[in-house]
């Protein structure tokens, strides 16, 4: 079953909000839209490396927004990303440190070039990024599926 997470600062201050009212389906579309990110990620690598970045980003934010909604919690309106990002460690606990760190970095890297056209990754950070990303993506499902046993997601 579900562990209790505290994420009642995170809640305090906006950048997550409670929405106990969730239905499964929003779980599965999100999980599902966050595989499809991966392979246009895939994709875009040979001729759009900023797009790939885009795609992997997406995947990452996809999968913790489907496991904060599984916790009955959504984004909030300020610094939703950086919100989803906090509770996903806390949800996912101490070993996903590696993989939050990568999904913060990738944060700042989409940010840079959102909003200032600058793309910074070689195409190794950029093949480490797609390789982080499915491993979040990997330990999200599999959060998903322990905390619901009768559901099974397929790639």
């Amino acid at each position: 079953s579900m562990k209790k997470i505290d994420l009642s600062d995170l809640i305090r201050e906006g950048q997550i909000q409670d929405e106990p009212s969730i239905g499964w389906d929003q779980v599965e579309r999100l999980i599902k839209r966050s595989f499809e990110d991966l392979k246009s990620a895939d994709r875009n690598m040979p001729f759009d490396e900023p797009g790939a970045m885009d795609f992997i980003y997406k995947a990452m934010f996809h999968a913790a927004n489907a496991l904060l909604r599984a916790y009955g919690f959504r984004p909030g309106a300020t610094r939703q990303h950086q919100g989803v990002i906090a509770a996903v460690e806390r949800i996912l606990g101490p070993e996903s440190k590696t993989l939050i760190l990568k999904f913060d970095k990738l944060r700042k890297r989409r940010n840079q070039f959102e909003y200032q056209g600058i793309f910074e990754m070689g195409g190794e950070e950029l093949k480490d990024s797609i390789e982080q990303a499915k491993k979040l993506v990997v330990a999200i499902r599999t959060a998903l599926e322990k905390s619901n046993p009768q559901k099974h997601f397929d790639w």
